[in-house]
């Protein structure tokens, strides 16, 4: 029986019967593949008969040696035996523990007469008479040019095809977590990254030495950085994500998306279904079979390097980021600093000095600290502001990229250095702020003209009066063109133009703004109230540890504050603003969005600097009772 004689009786042509027993059918139907295999298997047929027999090699055997801890073992053993036995052979398979018990194998497998041998090896091994019939099986970096054939695949590349995808849905806090022995795949990762120009942070990345590493301390320690993907360098790890999730109470994808390097039927089961990057481990041994027949069949080696790519494998466990997935969108238009915060016991007076406790460096600004505050919360937010072109203007850039804010509208400039805020800060928490304004001063109409596109369907702007006086004009005039509800903050001035007034939608002054922009002897109440007849919509004056106030069409209530021990407030109207704005944004009625916003802003008082302080959704969700009850 010969190839011909297969065919014939099969009714198909010899391609298709040497597609089939090589498998290379993906092309061919079902219904004949499985004809082509019955007429091979019920006439014996063994492809090269004729250089069997005359190698005296009928009913030969393939030898294959592979590592005992190769990461797709059980895949490429089950392949490689698959495609054996329709060709005729069998296999004979040897694990080892490292590269010492190669010589060994090699020697024993050519005492049983093996047609030809699989190696799992990144090594070259002199290998006797079988020396032109030997295939390389490699999954690293590195590979010898003396192998006469070798097939392999990247773990790196899995890890940038794993970046690639997540990157696909919009995440930018990326970590991954792999064991030590996989590491390559960490920089496929890091070159993904780089080449988005996606952040890379250290905390971000986990090398385990085990199992029991990986759970009780990388997942922790990426978990802790607010990451939004996680990429499993396997699917045991990726079980030691599900278990500290659960114990969380986290859920996949809603608040973090997981991919795996490595899929097997597990991923269809475990959650809702994990997506995977698969490892062409299969289409391994199968080449594998493939090439070394085609070996003895030729009686040379070929000299055959081919790479083997990876593929996703999707199923539900990849979502959007929760930033991209809530709310509308929100444009915050304000200052950008570095804040130098001096802890003392008590704020000095004229002519006094004191002796500082500590001093603190952190990003802030009214419209960075308002930007970073939705962006933690999940909020879909845009930033316009100036920055110099030194390094707090980068360190405040990175900020903001790490917390999910679009910079779209950020500008750098060469003549002047990035905003400061010096902040004296006393033992019970309050403080008072010098400003040198920088390069804030330099945000002009020229740079509100390029970046006003970026008003167009935003549902909310955050507006801080601590930008120059025709940039809030031009901003209000701007929102109103585009339906946009303006959020006001009046920080830094004495008084408010009542045309600003009348196109404002909300107004959000602390206790002391209040009575300086409405000076005289009447009551918060009342104050407010003149707010109001000038056209404002809504007004809540922020009342520090006691709550807040608001005074609309339908409302003139007090609501509580939360009891929090205060240790720093320097970021906590802007804390209130940007949960307010976040919670309105998603739909949600304002007394539960200014429920939220006391939350958002009890929690930030209790840490120290303004944009450190800012909480992240989950720590405010944890008094989602207490925010609609």
């Amino acid at each position: 029986m010969n190839i011909k004689e297969v065919a014939k009786l099969a009714g198909v042509s010899t391609s298709t019967v040497s597609k089939v027993i090589n498998g290379k059918d993906k092309d061919i139907s079902e219904k004949t593949r499985k004809k082509v295999l019955e007429i091979v298997e019920s006439s014996n047929y063994v492809p090269y008969l004729k250089y069997l027999e005359k190698d005296n090699l009928k009913n030969a055997m393939i030898g294959l040696i592979i590592r005992r801890n190769h990461r797709e073992r059980e895949a490429v053993v089950m392949a490689a035996e698959a495609a054996a036995n329709r060709h005729g052979y069998q296999l004979l398979i040897r694990y080892i523990e490292d590269k010492a018990e190669i010589s060994e194998c090699m020697e024993s497998m050519a005492r049983k007469k093996v047609v030809g041998v699989i190696l799992d090896s990144e090594e070259y091994f002199p290998a006797g008479k079988l020396e032109n019939r030997i295939v390389y099986l490699n999954q690293k970096e590195e590979f010898d040019e003396r192998q006469p054939v070798s097939l392999y695949y990247r773990l790196s590349e899995a890890g940038n095809l794993a970046v690639e995808y997540l990157a696909g849905f919009g995440h930018r806090r990326i970590a991954c977590i792999v064991y030590r022995e996989d590491k390559s795949m960490i920089e496929g990762y890091r070159s993904a990254m780089r080449a988005r120009n996606l952040a890379i942070r250290n905390n971000w990345i986990y090398e385990g030495a085990h199992a029991d590493d990986v759970e009780k301390t990388g997942i922790e320690q990426c978990l802790n950085e607010n990451v939004t993907a996680v990429i499993c360098g396997s699917r045991e790890i990726a079980c030691s994500l599900c278990k500290v999730l659960q114990r969380n109470r986290m859920t996949i994808p809603n608040e973090l998306s997981v991919i795996v390097v490595g899929d097997d039927a597990l991923l269809d089961i475990l959650e809702d279904g994990i997506t995977a990057v698969k490892l062409p481990a299969e289409k391994l041994g199968n080449e594998a079979v493939a090439c070394l027949l085609h070996m003895i069949k030729e009686g040379k080696p070929s000299g055959l390097m081919k790479k083997f790519s990876p593929a996703v494998t999707e199923r539900r466990s990849v979502r959007a980021p929760m930033c991209q997935r809530q709310g509308d969108k929100i444009v915050a238009v304000g200052t950008m600093n570095m804040d130098i915060t001096i802890e003392m016991s008590r704020i000095p007076i004229a002519g006094e000095t004191q002796i500082a406790k500590n001093v603190h460096q952190f990003p802030g600004g009214k419209g960075g600290n308002q930007a970073i505050g939705v962006g933690k919360l999940g909020g879909q937010i845009y930033i316009i502001g100036c920055l110099g072109n030194d390094r707090d203007g980068r360190l405040i850039y990175e900020s903001l990229l790490d917390n999910n804010v679009r910079t779209d509208g950020v500008v750098f400039d060469n003549s002047v250095s990035t905003g400061k805020a010096y902040i004296s800060l006393d033992q019970n928490g309050e403080s008072t702020i010098v400003v040198y304004r920088g390069a804030n001063q330099c945000l002009n109409m020229e740079h509100m003209n390029r970046f006003r596109h970026l008003f167009q369907n935003a549902r909310y702007c955050l507006l801080s009066l601590e930008v120059a006086d025709g940039i809030a004009e031009y901003t209000i005039r701007c929102c109103s063109r585009n339906g946009t509800e303006v959020i006001l903050k009046p920080s830094n001035v004495e008084s408010v133009k009542e045309e600003l007034l009348e196109q404002t939608a909300y107004v959000v002054p602390n206790e002391n703004e209040l009575h300086m922009i409405v000076p005289g002897p009447q009551t918060l109440e009342e104050k407010a109230g003149w707010l109001r007849e000038r056209g404002v919509k809504h007004v809540i004056v922020t009342l520090g540890e006691r709550g807040c106030y608001l005074q609309d069409d339908e409302h003139s209530m007090y609501f509580p504050g939360t009891g929090f021990e205060a240790v720093d407030t320097t970021g906590g109207a802007d804390s209130f603003i940007s949960a307010l704005a976040v919670y309105l944004s998603e739909g949600r009625p304002l007394l539960s969005a200014i429920r939220f916003a006391i939350y958002a802003s009890g929690i930030s008082v209790t840490r120290y600097g303004a944009q450190p302080s800012l909480p992240d959704r989950k720590a405010v969700d944890v008094y989602e009772d207490e925010i609609y009850g």
